[in-house]
């Protein structure tokens, strides 16, 4: 019903588009930014953590760009810019490629927007916004499509599934510095919907990991003291 919904709110500021316009431009193509290939009126902001990517200095955030119209044999740019007045992220903290284009053949593209880590991320979480222009070769789509929030950090907090069934058999109590010990030691930073000897299985993982380093010198403290698995993990 929603998808229904959102291609009658598609169809109908389509049908408003002036036919003055129509006869001036003749075909016009429309892009969008969207979330993911269905996304038609409401584009929702990005959050990303380095937290989660341990190791990691930069990384790439794939904003999604849609086309209304027909495809083109080829590369068309699209415009793009930072709304300053709406993003708190110093301009050292990103970057954006050049050219920005939506590629020959395509009626979705993805514009690589490159995040870079800093220590400040580590209190603080920075916003973003990506505004859409039109240019000479498209025109804007729906106006609840023109913009993006892409809010990121590098900040950690205790999730869901580390609940006290998991903090009870597996991987005791939780901190933030234990939560990105079991990140780098698994490569995980998500148990949810996992069975239980899949979670055993990491907890596992991680009990040898923190082993390991002790044996080469390591101290792993958090404010609980001395960090380890749960006692009853075996």
């Amino acid at each position: 019903m929603k998808r229904l919904y959102a291609v009658i709110i598609l169809c109908y500021w389509l049908m408003s588009c002036s036919k003055d316009a129509v006869d001036e431009y003749g075909e016009m193509s429309y892009v969008y930014l969207a979330n993911d290939s269905a996304s038609i009126n409401e584009v929702h902001p990005i959050e990303y953590s380095f937290a989660f990517h341990p190791g990691v200095d930069k990384d790439t955030v794939a904003v999604l760009v849609k086309l209304i119209g027909k495809l083109s044999d080829q590369d068309r740019p699209v415009t793009l810019t930072i709304d300053a007045t709406q993003t708190t992220a110093l301009t050292s903290d990103y970057q954006l490629p050049a050219p920005m284009i939506l590629r020959a053949g395509r009626a979705l593209d993805t514009i690589a927007l490159v995040l870079h880590k800093s220590d400040r991320l580590k209190a603080e979480k920075f916003k973003i916004r990506l505004m859409l222009h039109s240019n000479e070769h498209f025109r804007l789509g729906p106006p609840a499509n023109r913009y993006i929030d892409i809010t990121f950090s590098d900040m950690i907090a205790r999730p869901g599934w580390w609940n006290n069934v998991i903090e009870t058999n597996f991987l005791g109590r939780y901190s933030n510095a234990k939560y990105r010990l079991f990140i780098e030691a698994t490569g995980i930073a998500d148990m949810t919907g996992l069975s239980e000897t899949e979670q055993r299985a990491y907890a596992i993982i991680f009990r040898d990991f923190l082993a390991r380093g002790r044996e080469n010198g390591e101290i792993y403290e958090d404010e609980n003291g001395m960090i380890n698995v749960s006692p009853n993990l075996f």
